[in-house]
């Protein structure tokens, strides 16, 4: 079963039930949906990542020169939450111009 959210995430449509990844162009509208999920998850992605690192900051300040030891589950939590993220890759097609630059 998945996450129960509250408030306005709560009213956030999940991953479209009618997206057919095998012929994603067979229905638009359920592939524009897909899509935005797809972002939506990532910059969920990037907020939690974003909150890891303000901690490991706090972490630094409060512990001075000790924070190699102290501050390790927090810098490792962050490292682990910053792979593979980013919605840099989310429109990432043939007519893509990024790489060309």
């Amino acid at each position: 079963m998945g996450k129960q959210f509250h408030g306005e995430a709560a009213n956030y449509p999940g991953a479209p039930k009618n997206f057919d990844p095998e012929n994603p162009y067979a229905d638009g509208v359920a592939m524009i949906a897909q899509r935005e999920h797809v972002v939506r998850e990532k910059m969920v992605k990037v907020e939690t990542s974003k909150l890891l690192r303000e901690r490991v900051q706090r972490c630094y300040l409060k512990e001075g020169v000790n924070h190699y030891q102290n501050c390790k589950e927090e810098v490792k939590a962050y490292l682990e939450s910053i792979k593979n993220v980013g919605v840099h890759r989310a429109n990432i097609g043939a007519h893509d111009r990024a790489g060309a630059i």
